[in-house]
């Protein structure tokens, strides 16, 4: 029989972690550290997004075959890689105080 195990891997442990990663870095590193994430973020986005068409595009032509399946998995794990990156980036630029701006793009503020 399988049991829990007493571990922690929750999602405020991962936010106390990448806070401790930044602490102590100057504005200027940390505004580095910034660019980079959002630009890994950017990254994820096209592939998820890339992988979508892809996706949309078999599903209507009728495709069923184990390309799709494998189109499916890749997705969902692009996804999930995704999602992990906006809490990075949330985290980071909070600690930053500011959405620096990224390849001579400012900040889109809702």
């Amino acid at each position: 029989m399988r049991t829990k195990l007493d571990v922690d891997i929750g999602p405020g442990r991962a936010a106390r972690s990448i806070q401790a990663l930044l602490t102590g870095l100057t504005e200027h590193e940390l505004k580095q550290v910034a660019i980079a994430v959002i630009r890994e973020n950017r990254n994820r986005l096209q592939n998820a997004h890339e992988l979508f068409e892809e996706l949309d595009r078999l599903v209507a032509a009728g495709s069923t075959d184990e390309h799709l399946a494998q189109l499916r998995h890749d997705y969902r794990i692009a996804m999930l890689n995704l999602h992990a990156q906006h809490q990075v980036v949330s985290l980071v630029v909070e600690h930053l105080g500011f959405v620096p701006e990224v390849d001579g793009q400012r900040p889109v503020l809702n």
